[in-house]
């Protein structure tokens, strides 16, 4: 059984990631709907993945985060939206070889490991 401080500090640490993540999908959305270079191929393929990421942003702020502490199984939302996009940035790293997908694929690298470890943390609490 862990101390009630600890808990908290590991509720409060999941709501930092998942506002941080939540922000960064808004910030990309902006970029891929504003046709920023390196976000999209073209002006209606950014205005589709700007959509997308800003869903993501909505659906972390307005569903999972105010659930969470209830239910560590919304986590599979984060986790699964950042599972994918690893494994794109992935393949567009080491097949595409394009390096400009290493930043994108280190961030989601470590947001998957905290999103891995709070579903344990959580799963035990449970």
């Amino acid at each position: 059984m862990q101390a009630p401080a600890t808990r908290d500090r590991v509720t409060l640490a999941l709501f930092v990631v998942l506002y941080l993540q939540a922000g960064l999908a808004a910030l990309v959305g902006l970029a891929s709907v504003l046709g920023m270079s390196g976000f999209a191929h073209g002006i209606e393929d950014g205005r589709r993945l700007g959509a997308g990421f800003w869903a993501f942003a909505v659906m972390l702020v307005a569903v999972v985060i105010p659930q969470i502490k209830g239910n560590h199984w919304l986590l599979v939302v984060p986790l699964a939206w950042t599972a994918f996009h690893l494994a794109d940035s992935l393949f567009e790293l080491l097949v595409a070889e394009d390096a400009a997908f290493l930043p994108p694929a280190v961030i989601e690298l470590a947001l998957l490991i905290a999103y891995g470890a709070f579903f344990v943390i959580l799963a035990k609490r449970a």
